[in-house]
């Protein structure tokens, strides 16, 4: 009866791990809202990381993180780096591209907890009735096999977390 119940255990294990294994490697998360304010401003806010601190779902969750600033404003090359505890762990955020009054590219790269890498873009689209739609989208690839066994959990995580941050942007935004 043991040998039975061990290959069954282990033919189950076989299955859920060929199922992760099959498990498309590219990932993309995107969250939208709709914010009441000038294209103008809103992008002057996005492309700034020192307002990051504004609006971060993440700030919160260690206020007296150590924050790094390169470059000039929102130009091609500058940087972003934090170092904080687990919650937030450390990583940089640098600017790719901006378009103006349309969107800010950005490679977001994590040293720890884990190190990975993704494509981050803020956009701002005009919803024709003096609203602007703005979108927070990331797109990568999961590193390794225990990421794309915890994807699911993760994406659900981030968008929580990027639909946060777009209210707290909101917020921050329309109470000028």
């Amino acid at each position: 009866m043991l040998p039975l119940l061990l290959g069954g255990v282990i033919a189950v294990a076989a299955v859920g791990a060929a199922a992760i294994g099959l498990r498309d490697e590219n990932y993309r998360i995107e969250s939208n809202v709709r914010i009441n304010c000038e294209k103008h401003r809103i992008f002057e806010i996005l492309k700034d990381f020192r307002q990051f601190e504004h609006w971060s779902p993440w700030e919160k969750l260690d206020p007296k993180m150590h924050k790094t600033f390169e470059g000039e404003t929102g130009a091609v090359g500058s940087f972003y780096h934090w170092a904080g505890n687990k919650a937030v762990g450390e990583g940089t955020m640098t600017v790719l591209e901006t378009q103006t009054d349309e969107g800010v590219d950005l490679r977001l790269e994590f040293f720890r907890p884990f190190a990975s890498q993704a494509l981050v873009r803020w956009a701002i689209a005009e919803t024709g009735d003096g609203t602007q739609t703005v979108s927070w989208s990331m797109k990568g690839k999961h590193p390794n096999l225990m990421a794309k066994a915890f994807a699911p959990m993760m994406t659900k995580m981030l968008k929580q977390n990027f639909d946060e941050g777009l209210t707290r942007l909101k917020t921050y935004c329309e109470k000028a």
